[in-house]
């Protein structure tokens, strides 16, 4: 083997040694299988019969009566690690730059996963063309029923796959907005992924739905706004009371710092009469909308102690106070 080690290859064999020991550091142990994966393919890299690889031309010599590695088993090799590296590469640049914590609410681009279906379609393509010596046109015409057979099989999923890029482009909600389908669920956006947007309900619950139901269903997106978002609960007072002052109490109960939380620009109006009662109407401002279930009990919990505290005033008209199933409130009402 004397002239066929060249400097190349010794190169490769140092960085493949650097590689692996950096793979057993206990601090480098959450990229232990990214280095060991880079060791296999500098590695292979090092042995491969390139045209000015000696070693790789004399460990993979044709030659009759001489033993011989199998150069198409480390070609397919090298393509399907150099994809799962790829792919590993993007996923980790991601998930360090854009979503450091993956039970945050955050949105894995469809393109990247998109980009990590591109690699293996990439290392297939490389594996017939350079490993096979097949010409890809060919396999593609051959394969042209095959392709008819699964494009009718995966006619729902290529849907979904579709829906999901109108969506990532479109962008009618994004990762951590709370949104709510006609007819369907209501919750917070955690993931858009190529196939399913995955919502948090208010009771913690997880629901998986098809981007292509997503992308036909009417979506009120609670979160993409200028503003606050807008509260109402309603509310019947003794007629016997002025409404002017019953407004004025209203108003001067909710906004204000109680406990710590401040709440301010809520209003109230009359509505219309009931039953010996006058109907009232409150308007509050809810900064986060995944906040409202609390900003909505500080509500009823001051409007409750400022109306039995005017019910118990010496010479007060018996107040009767009856509160009212939420109502949602009129999109674009201040």
């Amino acid at each position: 083997m004397t002239g066929v080690i060249g400097f190349l290859q010794v190169g490769a064999w140092a960085v493949a040694l650097i590689l692996v020991v950096g793979g057993c550091l206990a601090r480098l142990r959450p990229y232990r299988s990214l280095l060991w994966a880079s060791t296999a393919l500098v590695l292979i890299t090092s042995v491969y019969p390139l045209p000015d690889n000696r070693l790789g031309q004399y460990l993979f010599a044709r030659s009759p009566g001489s033993a011989s590695l199998p150069t198409e088993i480390f070609g397919i090799a090298w393509w399907l690690i150099g994809a799962w590296l790829l792919n590993g590469v993007l996923d980790l640049i991601l998930r360090r730059t854009l979503f450091p914590r993956d039970n945050l609410p955050h949105a894995r681009r469809l393109f990247a996963d998109l980009a990590s279906v591109l690699f293996y379609v990439i290392a297939f393509v490389g594996i017939m063309e350079t490993v096979m010596k097949q010409p890809i046109s060919a396999v593609l015409a051959t394969s042209g029923v095959l392709a008819i057979v699964l494009g009718l099989a995966l006619q729902s999923t290529l849907g979904d796959v579709l829906s999901g890029l109108a969506i990532n482009i479109d962008r009618p909600f994004g990762a951590g907005d709370w949104i709510t389908l006609a007819g369907g669920p209501e919750g917070q956006v955690l993931e858009i992924n190529w196939r399913s947007t995955r919502l948090r309900t208010w009771q913690n619950d997880v629901i998986v739905i098809p981007n292509s139901v997503v992308a036909k269903a009417i979506v009120t997106n609670h979160t993409r706004h200028q503003g606050a978002h807008w509260g109402t609960c309603a509310l019947a007072v003794d007629a016997g009371l002025r409404p002017v002052e019953v407004i004025e109490l209203i108003e001067a109960a909710i906004n204000g710092v109680a406990d710590g939380r401040t709440i301010a620009g809520a209003t109230a109006y009359a509505a219309d009469f009931g039953d010996g009662v006058v109907n009232y109407q409150v308007v509050y401002p809810v900064p986060d909308f995944g906040d409202q279930a609390y900003v909505r009990s500080e509500v009823i919990a001051r409007l409750t102690a400022a109306l039995i505290l005017r019910s118990c005033q010496p010479g007060s008209a018996a107040t009767r106070v009856q509160i009212l199933p939420r109502k949602r409130a009129v999109p674009g009402q201040p």
